[in-house]
């Protein structure tokens, strides 16, 4: 099994993104790691094979414009080896529209599935994590589509995160069947009509963090708008613990006090062992990880992409797709 790893991407590239692959490599991971960047500033991969690259798709470019443009992107090339076969899969924690871009134009879309999906991975009070979806990969999305993401999303939380028959909730704007818009009625019927996924019924927003559902479906647009404020809301609110509650001289002692909990809160809340998640409906594992990661969170998002290819993901998702058209 070989993994590519988009070296260039994120926040804290390449140094974080090396210390991850090399972290994943000290932790036993089975995988060969190849690390896709410039050579010159890959010096400490200590053995880690290094494809050349030398451009990198920056935040405020046009994702499809840059990788047309410039053939020699990290994350177009990193992507172009499991198109070659010259890799099972791919990661990266750079510009995430450039990530689905180049899963988009080089990978393309498994044959039955319309719209792929990205799946935004939150923690939850219950301890497991919870499957947003579409978390912005497509900002439309019919009935239709969302009953796609379901059933990719089962499978993904089924073969990925080992949840037996994970339940799936409609975000809508109340619980009851009829409430929501024309997209939410249509999709509800969908929903409750499939025999293969296991439909709860309606949601709200503030059920998602609770667990209500292992998996969340809805439009990508609001997905994504629901994934940026819960994110926003956790850093104001981690903030304002530690300014305004513990911040100062008594403050600090009641940290000292209140440890225990605090440590069990950030446990519970820790997003890290969930962000990271294959976007759903292309025909190759490109797994997506936050900007922000730093060496741990890229270990453990090598290790995702290695679950989703051992356990023959994309495969399991056409197969079904296969038999859903048929």
């Amino acid at each position: 099994m070989r993994i590519a790893i988009d070296a260039m991407g994120g926040d804290h590239a390449p140094d974080e993104i090396v210390r991850g692959a090399l972290l994943y490599r000290a932790s036993g991971g089975q995988a060969e790691l190849i690390l896709v960047g410039r050579a010159e500033e890959l010096t400490a991969a200590d053995g880690i094979s290094v494809v050349a690259a030398r451009e990198v798709v920056g935040m405020g470019e046009h994702p499809s414009s840059a990788l047309r443009r410039r053939g020699d992107t990290s994350i177009g090339v990193a992507t172009q080896l499991v198109k070659d076969g010259l890799a099972d899969g791919v990661v990266s924690a750079g510009n995430t529209g450039a990530t689905m871009a180049a899963a988009l134009l080089v990978l393309g879309r498994i044959r039955g599935i319309d719209r792929p999906a990205l799946c935004g991975m939150l923690p939850t009070t219950k301890r497991r994590p919870a499957c947003l979806l579409d978390a912005g990969a497509t900002m439309d999305a019919s009935a239709q589509n969302i009953l796609q993401y379901a059933r990719m999303a089962s499978r993904f939380m089924e073969r990925v995160h080992g949840v037996e028959r994970p339940s799936v909730g409609l975000l809508n704007v109340g619980e009851e069947p009829e409430k929501g818009g024309r997209l939410q009625l249509e999709a509800f019927a969908l929903l409750s009509a499939a025999s293969d996924v296991n439909f709860y019924g309606n949601v709200e927003g503030r059920d998602i963090l609770r667990g209500i559902t292992d998996i969340v479906v809805t439009d990508g647009f609001t997905g994504n708008t629901v994934a940026k404020a819960m994110e926003g809301t956790l850093d104001v609110l981690t903030e304002g613990i530690r300014r305004d509650i513990f911040g100062g001289a008594l403050g600090k002692v009641a940290g000292i006090v209140a440890l225990p909990g605090i440590r069990r809160f950030r446990a519970q809340m820790d997003y890290e062992p969930y962000v990271s998640a294959p976007l759903l409906g292309v025909a190759g594992v490109s797994v997506v990880t936050h900007g922000r990661a730093k060496a741990r969170m890229l270990k453990l998002a090598i290790d995702v992409a290695e679950r989703a290819i051992a356990s023959d993901l994309i495969g399991v998702i056409g197969a079904g797709a296969a038999q859903e058209s048929a």
